[in-house]
């Protein structure tokens, strides 16, 4: 294969471009002389930039609202640095026990906290 192939971009398969997302804020017109009416689901009718911006304010709190209603009862995690032998006594502890580290490490800070008074 000495000879170079010549390749064209026609030759290629190419997605469609996605819409940017001015355009599908911007009111659509199908036609109809109501003027409530439009043809994409969640877009706001014909409005000033002050209303779509406080529409975009709204969704972004209730958003933010519904993420801190779920996180309540969501667990929070710790990352802790452990050195070699540590690491291998605890991951032989929970093989010996058949259990997870996570849940050593869980009951170990529990007893650590109660007997402190914490």
């Amino acid at each position: 294969m000495s000879v170079k192939e010549n390749l064209s971009l026609d030759e290629f398969a190419t997605a469609p471009r996605r819409q940017r997302l001015s355009a599908t804020l911007a009111p659509a017109h199908n036609g109809s002389d109501h003027p409530g009416t439009s043809t994409g689901v969640g877009v706001p009718s014909p409005a000033g930039p002050r209303e779509i911006g406080e529409t975009v304010t709204e969704g972004s709190k209730a958003l933010r609202q519904m993420k801190r209603a779920r996180m309540k009862g969501a667990s929070h995690f710790v990352n802790v640095n452990l050195d070699r032998d540590t690491k291998r006594r605890l991951k032989l502890a929970s093989f010996n026990m058949e259990t997870s580290m996570q849940a050593l490490m869980e009951k170990a800070i529990r007893q650590y906290l109660d007997t402190n008074g914490f």
